[in-house]
């Protein structure tokens, strides 16, 4: 009996004994065919229909188009934070601004003012190098830089003068608060009372007598209480265009005013007879002050 013979039986013998050991038997099962297929197919479904996150992720162009946003927001933003306006008034010259929320700016001869129009309902702040009279709105606190200290206020008309070492603010109604630039001490002003700098970089505070409501300047006259007759010239100079060359050394001071619609000429003469000075008219706009002779 050769070996593929003998497996057979064995096989044959084996599905002989099976079906005599389970044909007498019988299994309760405890659900039918169908009632089985239905309850998996419900267990299925119930899984499908359970939530699963989702992820959304954006295409490539609009991510793209929202860095776009991005960047204009912020170059439109720089762009109103840096802009400025900037005004010179020359030598011989007044002007008047109009600032974007109605304050008014009077602005001396021979002076800038700059500002940021876009910025400004966020920050009322000007600089200015000269001299110049404001009417503030009523409103967010409002800034006056210059290189020599800040002037701010609520509400209020002032006048500023910062011109080289020299720094000066003057209450005209309302209050002022003036800080120099060196210092970490500021003083309030009330209305008639001015603010100098010092020439220890500190700021003094004096009382004006019947000050007028804006100073003479902005009508035309120039007016000078115990003014270095240095600077006196100088603002002549600013108010007609014109240069004067004058001892570099003059220790005398003037108080007084005078007028802007007389010649500078005739200012000049009323100017320098109480000291003993002469001048002459050089070439273009040029005056030549000096000592008269004996």
């Amino acid at each position: 009996m050769n070996k593929d013979y003998r497996d057979m039986k064995n096989k044959q013998d084996q599905t002989d004994l099976s079906e005599g050991l389970f044909s007498g038997a019988d299994i309760p099962w405890e659900k039918s065919k169908a009632e089985i297929w239905d309850n998996l197919e419900n267990r299925l479904v119930k899984e499908d229909s359970s939530p699963v996150p989702v992820r959304f992720v954006l295409p490539r162009k609009q991510w793209l188009a929202m860095a776009a946003s991005l960047v204009l927001l912020l170059a439109v933003s720089s762009f109103m934070r840096f802009y400025s306006v900037k005004t010179y008034c020359p030598a011989g010259v007044h002007t008047s601004l109009n600032l974007p929320d109605g304050s008014v700016v009077e602005v001396n001869a021979a002076t800038t003012v700059e500002y940021h129009p876009y910025w400004w309902f966020v920050s009322r702040k000007v600089e200015l190098e000269g001299e110049a009279f404001f009417r503030v709105e009523e409103g967010r606190k409002f800034q006056v830089v210059s290189d020599q200290g800040t002037t701010e206020v609520l509400g209020t008309t002032f006048n500023v003068f910062a011109r080289g070492e020299n720094y000066l603010v003057s209450c005209h109604t309302g209050s002022v608060r003036v800080s120099a630039a060196r210092g970490e001490k500021s003083v309030m002003l009330s209305p008639n009372e001015l603010a100098e700098l010092n020439e220890n970089g500190e700021l003094s505070v004096s009382a004006v007598d019947d000050q007028a409501q804006t100073p003479g300047w902005t009508n035309n006259l120039i007016m000078f209480t115990s003014a270095p007759l240095s600077l006196v010239f100088e603002e002549i100079e600013r108010q007609y265009g014109i240069v004067i060359e004058a001892p570099a050394k003059m220790k005398q001071v003037y108080s007084g005013n005078f007028s802007l619609d007389q010649s500078v000429e005739n200012i000049l003469s009323l100017l320098c007879l109480p000291f003993d000075l002469t001048y002459e008219r050089q070439t273009g706009n040029v005056y030549l002050v000096y000592p008269s002779e004996d």
